[in-house]
């Protein structure tokens, strides 16, 4: 298959920290987005300041429903690529990676594909992609139909977007991008774990206090524990084994990127945990 249009969907509320490195490594990609949508989640910072000077390169829609899911739906709905990328205001795509989604989708078997991260605001940032690795292997073995995609990191053919679309949970206790995941994987469809798709993303959500951390990881137990039967055996036991070993390693990874802004002077951006959500933790905001 080729001539694959791709469109870049990215939600986003109070980014102004984020929101321009993001779009510069999108809009300078070896292989060019056909349209990059941001979706702008009513946002009160300088985020919209910021995208005016990305106008005629980059499409702005508004979404006034708080709430990640409902920015991502806006944009996914809004997109007319035939794969459409789904990353997070925080994400930092690779020169290549829009190359090795085309490459990807060219297999007609690939309904949606999600892959690994690098934290690019960490001490030891091989150490901690390695241990995010490892986590992520565990979560595809057996690789197949995987019951989730990673929100800072994804792609789905846009009839797979619009044929799932309208069973997807609205439900702001768990995460919206393992909701997706889970019901493609109840419809039949093929999510694929392509190691080649690397993104890199931020490590803010360690930053907050261990109670929002805590809160942050229980909401993808909740979210296997809602679709018991969507999911694939197992799956429930995986979530709380991971979200218990994530938490044992709350210290370490807080460490991690507290340390590298210190060290680089850098200033210290707010902790994020539910995403754009209307309930929950105080200082949520875009991206998982």
């Amino acid at each position: 298959m080729s001539g694959l249009r791709i469109s870049v969907v990215i939600p986003a509320y109070n980014e102004e920290t984020m929101i321009g490195a993001c779009l510069e490594s999108v809009l300078t990609q070896s292989r060019a987005a056909d349209e990059v949508i941001v979706v702008d989640n009513n946002s009160t910072d300088r985020t919209a300041e910021i995208l005016h000077g990305f106008r005629g390169r980059v499409i702005v829609l508004a979404e006034g429903r708080q709430g990640v899911q409902h920015a991502r739906n806006r944009g996914l709905n809004a997109a007319t690529g035939d794969v459409i990328v789904r990353i997070d205001a925080d994400t930092r795509l690779p020169a290549g990676h829009l190359a090795a989604v085309e490459e990807t989708f060219r297999d007609p078997s690939v309904d949606a594909a999600t892959g690994p991260v690098r934290y690019y605001d960490v001490t030891l940032p091989r150490v901690a992609a390695r241990g995010d690795a490892m986590i992520r292997g565990l979560w595809t073995v057996p690789n197949g139909r995987l019951d989730w995609v990673f929100g800072a990191n994804m792609a789905i053919r846009r009839p797979i977007w619009h044929a799932v679309a309208a069973s997807l949970c609205a439900d702001e206790r768990f995460h919206e991008d393992l909701d997706l995941g889970m019901h493609l994987r109840a419809g039949g469809y093929s999510v694929r774990y392509a190691r080649t798709l690397v993104a890199g993303t931020s490590s803010r959500r360690v930053k907050g206090d261990f109670t929002g951390f805590r809160h942050y990881l229980l909401m993808t137990e909740r979210g296997y524990a809602q679709h018991i039967g969507r999911v694939r055996r197992g799956s429930y036991a995986r979530a709380v084994l991971t979200a218990r070993f994530l938490l044992a390693m709350y210290p370490m990874m807080r460490w991690l990127h507290t340390s590298h802004h210190r060290r680089h002077e850098l200033p210290m951006v707010a902790a994020r945990k539910n995403p754009m959500s209307s309930v929950g933790d105080q200082g949520i905001g875009a991206g998982r």
